[in-house]
């Protein structure tokens, strides 16, 4: 071997470890886990710091003051109930951040730590914290838009809970790869790091390590070997790899986390619960919403990547009416003499409209409510 080709595969090794990751979001593969980020970033650089601020690698996180959004400067950091006795503490200490409940009648309290982070901000925050090896939700979560502190969904206002168990399902979708190990050396490691945080590389493109090996042994070679690249897929099993987690509430046939890229995901799952009459929520069934749309209808070859890069983040409207605009000729629109430029720039808001989630309730003492979430049922909805 070259002297250059074992530099290489130095640097390769490195950050298969974790040991060459130079950045917070690449994170580190302990023993059994696929390979984390900083493994692909000595020949994808450009990729992985793109993907890093994305909401895929953000949807969870460990617990710290990079990661927290929530407010906890004096005035800001209470969360008062429906019933006058009963409140939350949100406080920052040397030790970390935790969550305390107080019932001032009863003369009660209760104190969390925040461990992790779930959620990439965009519409909130929710936080987990470990109680012998089992992970739960905390009763108070992070809602951005309004820059306050709400009840965690599922959480009923005005009562002093902290016993929402996050099963297996959750951190399938949250996390790329996740095993708690309950033992008493776990525990005293912080359950020793046992997972992967955030959606990373190989969940879409399967364990790089076959793949890290050979090209460190052949640097000239340009061509990706052993690694799966999904674009290349069938329609149906590309729908399949984003189907995961954005095809509806399903009930597994084989355990949590087990799917591999490229498989069909009826054999891992049964068929949606809504498959027939798809909701447009944040953990609903985006993927049948499209499909039964006049756009995937009419086109032989579109899936979730013909308007979506999952390496970069989109937010601009305007970005992606131009994928609209693709397929699309503005002047053939009905209305085009009367919106003018706006069919450059407002095909989203219109076909695409954002509606209020029926998978997320938030318990407050006025109300129950939910937020708003984009639909996936491509339409026409509205005049403007």
């Amino acid at each position: 071997m070259s002297h250059g080709a074992t530099v290489w595969r130095v640097l390769f090794l490195l950050a298969a470890t974790g040991c060459g990751d130079s950045g917070r979001d690449l994170g580190a593969s302990p023993d059994g886990a696929p390979l984390a980020a900083g493994a692909c970033q000595p020949c994808h650089a450009a990729i992985v710091a793109s993907w890093s601020g994305t909401a895929h690698a953000r949807t969870s996180a460990e617990a710290d003051s990079l990661t927290i959004l929530g407010d906890f400067s004096q005035g800001h950091n209470l969360l008062q109930t429906q019933a006058s006795n009963i409140f939350f503490r949100m406080d920052r200490r040397d030790s970390g951040f935790y969550q305390t409940a107080v019932d001032s009648v009863a003369r009660l309290s209760r104190t969390e730590r925040f461990d992790l982070v779930v959620g990439s901000g965009k519409i909130g925050q929710t936080y987990l914290y470990w109680r012998d090896g089992i992970l739960y939700e905390l009763p108070v979560s992070w809602l951005s838009g309004a820059g306050r502190w709400i009840n965690s969904p599922g959480y009923v206002d005005g009562m002093v809970e902290f016993d929402r168990v996050v099963v297996p399902r959750c951190l399938e979708c949250h996390a790329t790869w996740f095993t708690i190990d309950t033992s008493q050396g776990a525990r005293k490691a912080r359950y020793g790091r046992r997972y992967q945080l955030g959606v990373s590389c190989s969940k879409c493109h399967g364990d790089g390590r076959e793949h890290v090996a050979w090209h460190a042994d052949h640097p000239g070679d340009t061509v990706g070997h052993a690694v799966i690249n999904p674009g290349r897929l069938s329609r149906e099993r590309q729908l399949d790899n984003c189907g995961l987690c954005h095809g509806g509430p399903r009930n597994p046939k084989r355990p949590a986390g087990s799917y591999q890229v490229g498989e069909p995901l009826d054999d891992w799952f049964h068929p949606a619960t809504d498959r027939d009459a798809p909701q447009p929520d944040v953990h609903g069934n985006q993927v049948e919403l499209m499909r039964r749309t006049p756009c995937f209808r009419a086109s032989p070859s579109m899936t979730c990547a013909s308007c979506h890069d999952p390496h970069v983040t989109e937010r601009d409207l305007t970005v992606l009416a131009g994928r609209c605009l693709s397929c699309h000729e503005a002047a053939s629109h009905p209305d085009a003499a009367r919106l003018g430029s706006r069919l450059q720039t407002e095909c989203i808001d219109c076909h695409m409209p954002e509606v209020p989630t029926g998978a997320l309730w938030v318990n407050t003492p006025t109300g129950r409510w939910s937020p708003n979430y984009r639909s996936h049922a491509i339409g026409i909805y509205r005049k403007k």
